[in-house]
């Protein structure tokens, strides 16, 4: 029952990742505008994560886990299209063992990442409050690895 239970939190998981629709042009300037704001202010960016999800989730209608999940998905797929786009330009910046330790950092990511996010189905055995708390964690978790590739970005070509 558990090792079922587990397949399921990792495939619900995988699909979250796969499902995402694409992010509006406007949600990806309002996360960018904030992540500049952040960046000249010689702040983390930690406080930009949830301009999109949040007004989202007080919208009326959005009170099923379905809309607050929607709505998280939504903010989620712009810090995703960001992270793939850093990880190109770091990546791009670097010399041969920097990029594979990058890779090799990338990959072990992934497998927390996976796991972290696996564990509220665990948790709530599958409930409905499990796809909220796992799409808010796979959010969270991408938009720390944005911060994290854009500070190596910036330690190897310091402006």
């Amino acid at each position: 029952m558990r090792t079922r239970a587990a397949l399921f939190a990792a495939a619900v998981v995988v699909a979250t990742l796969v499902s995402l629709r694409p992010a509006a042009a406007d949600d990806a300037a309002t996360i960018n505008a904030c992540l500049k704001t952040e960046h000249d202010a010689a702040r983390s960016g930690r406080d930009c994560v949830g301009r999109i999800s949040d007004p989202c989730l007080q919208l009326s209608g959005h009170e099923s886990t379905t809309s607050m999940v929607d709505c998280v998905d939504t903010e989620t797929s712009v810090w995703d299209g960001l992270l793939n786009a850093d990880y190109q330009r770091l990546l791009g910046a670097l010399g041969d063992k920097a990029a594979e330790s990058v890779r090799q950092a990338e990959r072990a990511w992934i497998a927390a990442r996976d796991a972290d996010c696996k564990v509220p189905y665990d948790i709530y055995e599958g409930g409905t409050m499990a796809r909220l708390d796992a799409a808010n964690c796979v959010l969270d978790h991408t938009a720390e690895r944005v911060l994290q590739l854009r500070i190596w970005h910036e330690m190897a070509h310091p402006e």
